[in-house]
């Protein structure tokens, strides 16, 4: 066997280790100059152990010796994800626009266009593919994925019709016909209809945009399949977590580690220990620990609400408890845990000493089992009020009224982008609100757009400098303000970590830390949450809001005019 198709072969059943020290052997054995096909190889067993450094070495020296090809550029794409997050460099840019008329590579220009974020380009580009290879198979799937990530029923329209029962009740899911969905998708559940990767499709499709509330009955049988399949154990983990089946939920979500996500929990070149699994709180006792951050920063922070715990269980125990966080957040998590120890990097030497080395999501496990593990809890994001004071007397030159933080877009995959993002513009009836001070809170926020929203409708949001992209200071300003109102986002764990009564306008199908239904997030005990009933249909759910903050105005209207007891709280939430 070829050596890349080997090591193609071994990563695929997560044996990415002994595939390298097979190379390596082998190579040991019959001495000879590298081949590319030898390069490639090590580079992607490399990918696959998260050693980027090394795998691009391996990479640069296949090009300096052999040159370019579809293989390499398909591992230097990537590599590149993996390390910026889907940006490209424009070197590697330039190298790909010469392998675009070979579809393998078109195809990986695509997925570089989506995590680029870049929707335009990516509609325009999955056009040029439709009109260069109308039927060829590898294409057709490439656009039917991204009509479904995108809910671009348009798009799906384009292709020819697909003869899978799975794509059939993906396309009436689209077309809105969700009867004849549920028919279908339920049909490729039967024993023997579909091959067991589909039928995992087609579950998903049932659980995540049907059925969400019956997601323990439909996965129980199917739960056998996943034994062997990390990648949708911990999605199929997030969808109980978000029924509120937490201890099996938090069983499969464990499985992220092995996942194809790996990248987005484990920090860059911190090796798997075989010290992630949390095994019971007794087992922490007197242990020393390294937490580190997960997905995005939201993510960490709501997290950290269980540090608590955790700390309460080493104390008095010999323990000791390190975090190892992104850049961004050290100095806020720094400021609300000043005894703990806070960075972004680790010296080699501490890795032999750890007793437990896990992600801060792995505390679910032993914190959270079931409902009631999170009744009464506290804002644990506590700012030493040096830091909140300053943004208390900025907001108060601003003149009487309540001071509203807001963000507007979301972030993560170009499909989340969308789902949970707004124009500012959107906002309006929101934002016409009397007696209010709006703050800006969104981070990378396009400056044009409050310039506009003010020349066009006189409605002034401030934005301080450094606010949005420095954390520290945007919690020092979410700190002092009456209410925040948010998309789905890092804004609303801020404010709810800190306490700040915060309204969360949630897509169609929000993320599962926010539950099914209701009003309430178990994370926390200041949020009110508004739901979106129909995709893509804002203007209802933005009136909602709007009608309830005048509500919350003449509330406290009254109460300054002494109409209302000076003890009712106005709760905003």
């Amino acid at each position: 066997m070829e050596f890349l198709a080997f090591a193609k072969q071994q990563c695929a059943q997560q044996q990415a280790a002994s595939a390298e020290q097979h190379l390596l052997a082998q190579f040991q054995r019959q001495p000879q100059p590298p081949s590319a096909d030898f390069g490639l190889a090590l580079a992607l067993c490399n990918l696959h152990l998260d050693r980027l450094d090394q795998a691009q070495a391996c990479l640069d020296r296949v090009l300096l010796d052999h040159g370019d090809s579809v293989e390499l550029l398909q591992l230097a794409l990537a590599c590149e994800r993996r390390r910026n997050e889907g940006s490209c460099s424009p070197a590697l840019r330039q190298r790909l626009q010469a392998f675009l008329a070979d579809q393998t590579i078109a195809l990986e220009w695509l997925q570089l266009l989506q995590a680029n974020l870049d929707l335009n380009a990516v509609i325009n580009w999955a056009q040029h593919l439709l009109s260069e290879w109308p039927q060829h198979p590898a294409v057709l799937h490439a656009l039917r994925n991204l009509a479904w990530d995108l809910h671009d029923s348009s798009l799906m329209a384009q292709l020819p019709a697909p003869s899978s029962l799975l794509w059939q009740g993906r396309c009436q899911l689209l077309q809105g016909d969700y009867q004849a969905a549920e028919s279908s998708l339920r049909s490729c559940l039967m024993p023997g209809s579909l091959p067991p990767e589909e039928q995992l499709q087609a579950l998903h499709s049932l659980i995540f945009q049907l059925l969400p509330a019956q997601v323990e009955s439909l996965l129980e049988p199917h739960l056998p399949q996943l034994a062997g399949c990390p990648n949708w154990a911990w999605t199929f983990g997030r969808a109980l977590l978000a029924a509120g089946a937490w201890r099996q939920g938090w069983q499969l979500y464990e499985q992220r580690y092995y996942s194809l996500d790996r990248a987005q929990i484990i920090p860059p070149g911190l090796p798997l220990l075989g010290l992630e699994r949390l095994q019971s709180q007794m087992a922490i006792k007197g242990s020393a620990v390294l937490l580190y951050g997960e997905q995005g920063i939201g993510d960490t922070l709501m997290f950290a609400s269980m540090l608590t715990d955790l700390e309460a269980d080493l104390n008095g125990s010999a323990g000791s408890l390190q975090l190892l966080l992104p850049p961004r957040l050290v100095p806020l998590m720094g400021a609300c845990f000043p005894h703990l120890p806070v960075a972004a990097s680790y010296p080699a030497s501490l890795l032999p000493s750890l007793d437990v080395a896990c992600s801060i999501g792995s505390l679910g496990l032993l914190y959270r089992p079931d409902q009631s593990s999170f009744a009464g809890r506290k804002p644990h994001l506590n700012l030493p009020p040096e830091l909140v004071e300053p943004w208390r007397q900025r907001l108060a030159d601003l003149g009487p009224g309540l001071k509203i933080g807001i963000a507007w877009q979301g972030g993560g995959t170009l499909a989340n982008r969308m789902q949970r993002s707004l124009a500012l513009e959107q906002l309006l009836p929101i934002l016409q609100q009397p007696g209010c001070h709006w703050l800006n809170l969104q981070y990378s926020h396009n400056p044009a757009e409050l310039a506009a929203i003010e020349q066009n409708h006189g409605i002034k949001v401030h934005h301080f400098a450094g606010t949005g992209s420095d954390l520290l200071a945007t919690a020092g300003l979410t700190a002092a303000l009456d209410l925040v109102i948010t998309v789905q986002q890092t804004a609303l764990h801020i404010a709810a970590g800190l306490g700040i009564p915060t309204w969360g306008l949630l897509p169609y199908r929000a993320e599962w830390r926010y539950g099914l239904s209701g009003p309430h997030m178990a994370w926390y005990q200041s949020v009110r949450l508004f739901r979106l009933q129909q995709r893509g249909n804002w203007a209802g759910l933005i009136e909602t809001v709007a009608q309830r903050l005048a509500q919350r105005l003449a509330q406290r209207l009254a109460q300054q005019n002494g109409l209302i007891p000076s003890s009712f709280d106005g709760n905003c939430s």
